[in-house]
């Protein structure tokens, strides 16, 4: 509930009939209204942040009410302000779910969506340094797909970055992509397995991964008990990168694809 960025759309949110590299993105894959996604997203991200506004307000209201209160008055002040606290614990996670939800599949549809686009282009990089090079065009265009030792797995992050390599998009994409998306999906994986309360050994093991993956410190948020890692968040710090990543994902696309055109 502390203050950081916000979700108002900004006007580039929103369809430009303009060939910039965004549009240019957006034109390469044009089976998906990904502007009308993005901006029900951030619409569904607004109405949760001032929901979470109400209800610190609400418990400020009571903390001033118990400061000026006293006796019985105030004992009944300070149980409401502990139930409130309370809730606001389950709140906060209903709405990181909720972002998690809507931002983990976009960011997975999005990138399906560039290499099915290039895929069309026939944008495909057959050195002998590829680890790609064996797969037939499904598996090779399929970022849910990473090629190592002669065979191949299902990695959704790393079958991303392995792709945008093999191919030369990397360069265009934002340097922390890799850090970006495992959080995002890490995360995901434990929500929508666990729910709001996880096991105690998935939070001790999250917490740990946390640590040792390098990921900034205000990426998460978590409530504790007993000393014990009880409720973890999406911060609002990391909701915002996330969809800073989308539009830099966009602009990064729409620049690769003006430079390949004039080098074809």
């Amino acid at each position: 509930m502390n203050e950081e960025p916000t979700f108002e759309p900004e006007a580039d949110d929103f369809v430009s009939f303009e060939l910039t590299d965004r549009v240019r993105a957006l034109i390469l894959m044009h089976e998906y209204d990904l502007e009308a996604q993005l901006l029900a997203i951030r619409n569904v991200l607004r109405r949760n942040r001032k929901t979470d506004e109400m209800l610190a307000a609400e418990i400020e209201s009571l903390n001033a009410a118990i400061r000026e209160s006293s006796g019985e008055n105030a004992g009944q002040f300070e149980d409401w302000r502990v139930d409130r606290l309370h809730s606001s614990v389950f709140q906060d996670a209903a709405h990181s779910m909720s972002a998690v939800g809507m931002l983990a599949p976009f960011m997975e549809s999005l990138f399906v969506a560039i290499f099915k686009g290039l895929r069309a282009n026939q944008r495909r990089n057959n050195s002998d340094a590829n680890p790609r090079i064996a797969a037939l065009d499904d598996h090779f265009w399929d970022p849910h797909h990473v090629f190592d030792h002669g065979g191949h797995r299902r990695n959704i992050v790393q079958g991303i970055v392995q792709l945008s390599d093999s191919i030369g998009l990397s360069e265009f994409l934002p340097d922390d992509l890799d850090r970006t998306l495992s959080a995002l999906f890490a995360y995901r994986n434990k929500m929508f397995h666990h729910g709001f309360e996880w096991p105690l050994d998935e939070r001790q093991t999250f917490e740990q991964t946390i640590r040792q993956s390098n990921w900034p410190s205000n990426w998460f948020m978590k409530s504790l008990t007993g000393g014990d890692p009880w409720v973890f968040y999406l911060s609002t710090s990391f909701i915002h990168h996330c969809l800073m990543t989308i539009d830099q994902v966009l602009e990064g696309v729409g620049t690769y694809l003006q430079q390949h055109d004039h080098a074809d």
